[in-house]
């Protein structure tokens, strides 16, 4: 079960990138209108099917948004730190 995290945004920011470059994250955060929503995602390139891999941009990430490769919904989605409710342990 997820334990929720109590930590900064900041933290919380770094560990869910460092776990998501790795491979598959389960988490949970809330939407902007107030509701959760559990999220599966990575940002580990060989579990993204290829027609979604990131072509290099030199684009740099906000420190407090975190983007990922959606599992679920095969998307690239992201969230804010702020509003990251739990990660589930490894």
């Amino acid at each position: 079960m997820a334990q929720p995290i109590n930590n900064t945004a900041s933290d919380l920011s770094r560990t869910l990138r460092a776990r998501l470059a790795a491979g598959t994250v389960c988490f949970t955060f809330t939407k902007i209108d107030g509701t959760t929503r559990p999220a599966s995602g990575t940002t580990c390139l060989s579990l993204i099917p290829d027609a979604f891999r990131p072509k290099a941009s030199g684009k740099r990430t906000p420190d407090n948004l975190v983007t990922y490769f959606d599992l679920d919904r095969m998307a690239w989605r992201s969230c804010k730190a702020d509003l990251i409710v739990s990660i589930d342990p490894d």
